[in-house]
């Protein structure tokens, strides 16, 4: 080969995608080139590969506004004792956390959130909160945080904080004047603290369903914004003080198709409130429990896989769900450890945080992210045409 040579694709011949076929033909020995069809969804079908002959155009990667592939590694932790909380809490910061999600599983008082956050250093690391009892009050828990900030002296706006908030679960009336209020206090004193959460979990249904699920995260995204903006919010507004969580299951390159296929379709509905240029939304996503098996050696494998699709994807902050969850084992130390530790493996070893959008190119994944971003948006279209998200029947 010509060392001098500045295009080394030059060396080798080009291969249409006729004869890629005719030579997977013969590899077949027979076998029809259908059988390695893949029938995602009833009227969604991917092909084995795809080759600059389908007609494929230049897509944008998909950068979420970030100059690097950085995410947020995260932690759940379950808060029933405040004070065992904290110490689960200091050790996962030890051990390379930077947003734990603390899982309030009763009410916290001022004393209660002393002991929760002690010897935590807001400015350093992001703190999450969500309520998972029968006594859920958010805006007390929004001024608890807001309390807690300003007794330890620190300014708001260096502080980087959410809550699992997502009025339209949980509530009969959802409390959406409630809301209201708090992004207005965001905006004016808290201006990096997300209080609504567009929670997508609920809507995972496996593989078959992801253009489903696509569809009601973005009808529920929309519901939210028209409902705000007749209690007087801009649709960027609110958009600047929301983040959408979604279940990551184990189909690899679908996951990865997913997340990108929301940013797209996200784009889009802000578009259709006239909003162009707003900054890129953040994704949250922790493992589906559907895709946990009871072999908690399996689950310590698959997490890799799982947190790569999430990553490559497109997430700004992953929760790596602890092996033996799956068989309601209290989260061991060891597979919290193992946990997190498959996020700095990604991080530190494999450079995953180095290239923004790395699917970008793809001609596999841009087809299944364009193919599941259609379908959805077609269904998202229905869903508007019959009430919005919150007349929605059921597909």
């Amino acid at each position: 080969m010509d060392r001098e040579a500045t295009n080394l694709f030059e060396a080798f011949p080009e291969i249409s995608k006729a004869q890629w076929i005719e030579q997977i033909g013969k590899d077949l020995k027979g076998k029809p080139y259908a059988d390695l069809l893949w029938q995602l969804e009833p009227d969604l079908v991917m092909e084995p590969f795809y080759h600059p002959d389908d007609g494929f155009s230049a897509m944008e990667p998909l950068t979420g506004g970030k100059h690097f592939n950085d995410w947020e590694v995260g932690e759940s932790i379950d808060v029933t004792d405040e004070g065992k909380a904290n110490t689960e809490a200091i050790e996962a910061l030890m051990g390379g956390v930077n947003a734990p999600l603390f899982a309030l599983k009763k009410p916290v008082d001022d004393a209660g959130m002393d002991r929760l956050l002690a010897r935590i250093e807001p400015e350093y690391v992001s703190l999450h909160f969500g309520e998972y009892h029968s006594d859920k009050d958010p805006g007390h828990l929004f001024e608890l945080l807001q309390q807690w900030v300003t007794r330890q002296g620190k300014d708001p706006v260096l502080v980087k904080a959410s809550l699992d908030f997502d009025p339209f679960f949980d509530w009969s009336q959802p409390p959406v004047a409630l809301l209201a209020d708090m992004i207005r206090s965001c905006e004016a004193e808290w201006p990096s603290f997300k209080p609504l959460q567009v929670n997508t979990g609920r809507f995972y249904a496996g593989t078959e369903a992801t253009s489903d699920e696509l569809a009601l995260s973005i009808a529920k995204g929309s519901d939210y914004l028209a409902l705000l903006g007749a209690k007087g919010l801009a649709p960027e507004l609110v958009n600047r003080h929301l983040q959408f969580a979604v279940d990551i299951g184990t189909s690899y390159f679908v996951q990865i198709a997913k997340i990108r296929a929301l940013r797209l379709l996200w784009a889009n509905v802000l578009a259709g409130y006239g909003v162009s240029d707003a900054p890129a939304v953040p994704i949250i996503a922790h493992f589906a429990k559907e895709s946990q098996d009871e072999n908690v050696h399996t689950n310590m494998i698959r997490a890799a896989t799982q947190a790569m699709s999430a990553i490559i994807g497109g997430a700004d902050r992953l929760y790596v769900l602890p092996a033996g969850a799956s068989i309601g084992d209290e989260a061991t130390p060891f597979h919290r450890r193992i946990a997190r530790n498959v996020q700095h493996l990604l991080q530190l070893e494999s450079h995953l945080g180095y290239v923004t959008d790395p699917a970008a190119g793809s001609y596999y994944i841009e087809r299944l992210t364009t193919l599941l971003a259609e379908k959805a948006w077609s269904k998202f279209q229905d869903i508007e045409k019959n009430g919005g998200y919150l007349s929605f029947k059921g597909f």
